[in-house]
C-alpha cells in the first residue's frame, strides 16, 4: 500500500506540475504584452515573473511530500534569507538608486531572477515546514 500511495502522489504532483507550468506560462506572456503595449516594466514585467518563480519554488519543496507541521531549520533560513534579499534588492533597484546596481542586474537579467525566486520559494517551504515524507 505504500508503494501505490507514493505512486498516486506522484501522479497527482506531476499533474499539478504541468498546470503550473501551463499558468505560468501563460502569465508570463500576458506580463510581456501589457508590458511591450504600455512600454511599464515596473508593473506586471517586474511582479508577475518573481511571483511565478517563488510560487514555482514553493510548488518543487511538496516533491517530497506535504508540510506536517511547522519546524524552523536555521541552515535552510539562511539560504532563504539571502535569497529573498537579492530577489527584495532587484525588486528595489528599479525604484530606487542603490548601489551595485548595474552588476547586480546584469547577473540577475539572464534567467537568474527566476533561480533565484526558484530558491526562496524552495527554501522557504523547506525551512519553515517538516515534511512528511509519502512513501
Amino acid at each position: 500500500m505504500n508503494n501505490y500511495t507514493r505512486n498516486l502522489y506522484s501522479v497527482i504532483w506531476s499533474i499539478g506540475a504541468i498546470l503550473l507550468i501551463y499558468y505560468s506560462n501563460t502569465l508570463l506572456e500576458f506580463a510581456d504584452e501589457w508590458s511591450s503595449k504600455t512600454y511599464n516594466i515596473r508593473g506586471y514585467h517586474l511582479w508577475i515573473p518573481i511571483v511565478v518563480s517563488v510560487f514555482s519554488g514553493m510548488y518543487l519543496a511538496f516533491i517530497h511530500g506535504i508540510p506536517k507541521h511547522f519546524r524552523l531549520d536555521s541552515g535552510k533560513l539562511a539560504v532563504f534569507a539571502i535569497s529573498f534579499v537579492m530577489l527584495f534588492y532587484f525588486v528595489l533597484a528599479f525604484y530606487t538608486n542603490l548601489p551595485l546596481v548595474q552588476p547586480f542586474l546584469k547577473v540577475m537579467s539572464n534567467n537568474g531572477q527566476f533561480f533565484v525566486g526558484l530558491i526562496c520559494g524552495y527554501s522557504m517551504i523547506s525551512c519553515l515546514f517538516k515534511v512528511r515524507y509519502v512513501e
